[in-house]
């Protein structure tokens, strides 16, 4: 089956983080198989300077064609972008498409669909509808779509998702779960829908000792010292109650446990959080660093467990955490809870991390002195198992496969 033209289609930005960890990585790897690929993003102003120096040239190196769409940094212009934006996608779109000549669109999760959807239809092009989670549902359930304005959003994307859902050639999740889900609004999706966890580039997100020594003792940590770490967002979705009685629950057995959080956080913040859920927590206990993607590896190399706590809820079903894939590659133990995606067949058992079943106290406690009591799987052996699931070329095979399925059909047609 020979290679495909398709141009990808996101709201994200290349120079962005997901950009750079989630999108970038697929290009090029499809790229590499030899399919042509051009690029519609929206870029923000502001990372104008790292988009030219760290990703233009690996676009130029893939041979993947660009066409980004400049976000407006001014207070009432990005407002108004809002609801401008779907407009000038299309717009891009429909030039892309005349002077690209794809066989597909690529449309990555819910905001370009408006874009993606006539677009589709007016050039009788068959479109992967690459939805990642449930996010309207997502969005609803963080209370960011409130009031009468926001329920008219969610009410916009239900429809758009409804008729991607119905009218996508192929259907990229998450999960299986959210495969399930995907089937019951859309029987014969079972066929079509092709389940991609969010991969991790495995030769940087790696266990390294030396790495692992340098970053310790730039943090401060002794080897004593058992580090939980938090990557990511400390937003309304994620359990941070439980993530701090978890390391009370810890200190408790008497370890020396430490929690980094990485990401945009603070100190007195979380110091501050904790008291609510009853907890009061020793500002020294805690480390908080905000670094580029390409600095994460070392400091999840100075952890030994990584924490995914998430509210389990109806989107939650839909999610393949980042953070999950990125420390079982480093070689961490995850401790997760129930209800997000795959998580129990990811964390098949105690060797590679445990599952909490409820958020109380005896469920915590349970889990603290399971810690305490007995090692976890040698680092090489939890990597080793994060690859069957979570390897980026896994990930790029997966699509290569997907389109070329595409390609065949349409010279078939």
């Amino acid at each position: 089956m020979s290679a495909t033209r398709s141009i990808f289609v996101t709201n994200n930005g290349l120079s962005d983080h997901i950009g750079t960890a989630q999108v970038l990585p697929y290009l090029e790897g499809l790229a590499a198989r030899g399919h042509q690929i051009a690029c519609l993003s929206v870029e923000h102003p502001a990372r104008q300077d790292v988009f030219a120096t760290k990703v233009a040239p690996r676009l130029e190196r893939a041979g993947i064609e660009h066409s980004p769409i400049l976000r407006r940094t001014l207070p009432l212009a990005g407002k108004l972008e809002r609801f401008a934006m779907p407009g000038l996608m299309q717009s891009r779109l429909e030039r892309l498409v005349e002077t690209f000549q794809p066989d597909l669109i690529h449309c990555r999760s819910y905001m370009p669909l408006g874009a993606v959807l006539p677009v589709s239809l007016r050039h009788d092009l068959p479109f992967v509808f690459d939805m990642r989670g449930f996010w309207v549902d997502e969005r609803c359930e963080a209370g960011l779509w409130q009031g009468p304005m926001g329920r008219s959003i969610a009410r916009h994307f239900r429809k758009l998702e409804a008729r991607a859902i119905s009218g996508a050639s192929a259907i990229v999740a998450l999960t299986q779960d959210a495969k399930s889900v995907v089937a019951t609004r859309r029987p014969s999706a079972g066929s079509v829908t092709s389940v991609i966890p969010c991969s991790v580039d495995q030769t940087r997100f790696r266990p390294d000792r030396a790495l692992r020594a340098r970053t310790r003792l730039a943090l401060g940590y002794s080897a004593k010292d058992v580090v939980l770490v938090h990557l990511g967002s400390a937003g309304p979705l994620y359990q941070m109650g439980t993530t701090y009685r978890l390391l009370a629950a810890l200190q408790a057995q008497d370890m020396q446990a430490r929690l980094l959080l990485v990401g945009d956080h603070s100190v007195d913040q979380h110091v501050q959080a904790a008291r609510s859920y009853g907890v009061t927590l020793d500002p020294a206990h805690l480390t908080c660093k905000r670094v580029p993607h390409d600095d994460v590896p070392a400091l999840l190399n100075a952890a030994d467990i990584g924490l995914s706590f998430r509210i389990a809820s109806k989107s939650s079903l839909g999610v393949s955490a980042t953070k999950t894939g990125e420390y079982l590659s480093c070689g961490l133990p995850v401790i997760s809870n129930t209800g997000i995606g795959d998580i129990n067949d990811i964390l098949p058992n105690r060797r590679f991390g445990l599952v909490l079943a409820h958020h109380d106290t005896p469920a915590i406690e349970h889990a603290a002195r399971t810690i305490a009591s007995a090692p976890f799987a040698p680092r090489a052996v939890i990597r080793a198992h994060a690859a069957g699931r979570f390897s980026l070329d896994r990930a790029c095979d997966q699509y290569d496969a997907l389109y070329r399925m595409f390609h065949a059909e349409r010279q078939a047609a």
